[in-house]
């Protein structure tokens, strides 16, 4: 079945082209009213990029049944690794290379469904380099829809996110750290529906999801919960506090439960790896904060984990806490649908620069499970050089504790993505 979706994946390309007027497209699936977030590309820039109307038209059309746009997403990324002895000893040797991040393609736009469209989103990526020779070069990311059900609500359905965690449920390309720490907590991708409610005129939300990946086969049943709030709403969101709590809750998998996570690179093996244990569920609780006060923002989250095992609990635990500053006065628009803060949108013509500090630990060791501790320093600039170009360079320390000694990694990674 999948291959056949992916044969005639083409097919549906080309009846998309045939299907009317062209314009250009944002890189997710965002709400028609929040147009702060979307990108003006009017505007001229010292790196050259195209024009949405003049260059990028053909990106964009619909008819009387349908709306699409067309999105491109090629993330490259070069990691340099420098271990010490303990660290090599613990996690092996670490790859110094180029990395696919990402290379996705996808088609999103509106289903004129009665009165209120409903919204798609499909996504097709390539799985980097990095794949095992066992993987398909090709999956699918999202294949999700989007139904409204009145003004102050939705339900999404399909192949989508689940609402928990703040650095998986919005756009991790462009968070002001390149990339997660929270992943043993979270899944990118998984198989389900979600209902989600707005209030006091957008500035809080409420969404709850059932998943279970029966598509891949025997599945496991999935709970998420996310309430966010905006403290703090002032000067049409030029100064905002964000605030969100988050619910997780799965259950085991023929029995096993594990947890892991990179080093802050996709090329890493696991640093920190409880490896499977016999369990019967494990609960996630999570805690999100975001002050943006004009060009300077603080980004804080932490997620605790309970895993019931005949054995009684274990408990595992992760945070961070970002800090930014962008140079020339710019900040992330926040979206109020979404309960996240886009992507930066540079206003002079040499882009925005950003600097960022980080610093976060993974604790995956328990009463009877020891799966290490990775804690990390982080440093870096952001050039964010268009509307769609942005380039990163960080430097990352990570201690991992592990089998009874300090493992020390100087990580050095470059990145360079286009997000259209």
């Amino acid at each position: 079945m999948k291959n056949f979706i992916i044969r005639l994946l083409p097919a549906i390309v080309i009846l998309l082209l045939l299907c009317g007027e062209l314009s250009a497209q944002h890189t997710d699936m965002v709400d028609s009213s929040q147009t702060q977030v979307l990108a003006d590309s009017g505007k001229s820039y010292f790196i050259p990029d195209v024009q949405r109307k003049r260059d990028m038209g053909w990106t964009k059309g619909g008819n009387k049944l349908l709306t699409w746009q067309l999105g491109f997403v090629p993330i490259i990324d070069y990691n340099l690794n420098i271990q010490n002895d303990q660290s090599e000893k613990q996690v092996g040797k670490q790859e110094s290379r180029f990395d696919i991040r990402s290379a996705r393609f996808s088609v999103r736009g509106n289903l004129n469904v009665g009165k209120n469209p409903w919204s798609y989103m499909i996504s097709l990526e390539y799985k980097g380099l990095d794949r095992t020779e066992d993987d398909d070069p090709f999956g699918f990311t999202d294949i999700k829809f989007s139904i409204p059900v009145g003004k102050k609500s939705d339900i999404t359905f399909g192949k989508i996110k689940e609402t928990f965690i703040y650095e998986m449920v919005g756009d991790a390309a462009n968070l002001p750290h390149q990339e997660r720490l929270l992943s043993p907590f979270f899944r990118s991708r998984n198989a389900g529906i979600v209902y989600k409610r707005y209030f006091m005129n957008n500035r809080m939300s409420a969404a709850a999801g059932w998943f279970n990946d029966f598509i891949q086969g025997q599945g496991n049943n999935t709970f998420t919960a996310r309430v966010t709030g905006l403290n703090k709403w002032e000067e049409k969101g030029k100064q905002f506090v964000h605030t969100g709590l988050g619910f997780r809750y799965v259950q085991a998998k023929e029995g096993k439960i594990r947890l892991k996570g990179k080093n802050q690179s996709n090329i890493s093996t696991n640093y920190v790896d409880t490896k499977d244990f016999t369990a019967d569920y494990q609960m996630n609780f999570s805690f999100e904060q975001l002050w943006s006060l004009e060009n300077y923002s603080m980004l804080f989250e932490y997620a605790h984990n309970w895993t019931t095992t005949p054995a009684g609990k274990e408990q595992f635990k992760g945070y961070y806490a970002t800090g930014s500053y962008i140079f020339s006065g710019e900040q992330r628009p926040y979206d109020m649908k979404a309960g996240y803060a886009r992507r930066v949108k540079p206003d002079g013509r040499a882009g925005a620069f950003e600097v960022v500090a980080r610093f976060g630990k993974v604790n995956l060791n328990s009463k009877n499970i020891k799966g290490g501790i990775n804690t990390i320093y982080s440093f870096g600039l952001n050039w964010w050089a268009t509307q769609y170009w942005k380039a990163g360079m960080f430097y990352t320390i990570s201690n991992l504790d592990k089998n009874d000694y300090i493992g020390v990694t100087n990580t050095f990674q470059w990145r360079v993505q286009w997000v259209f």
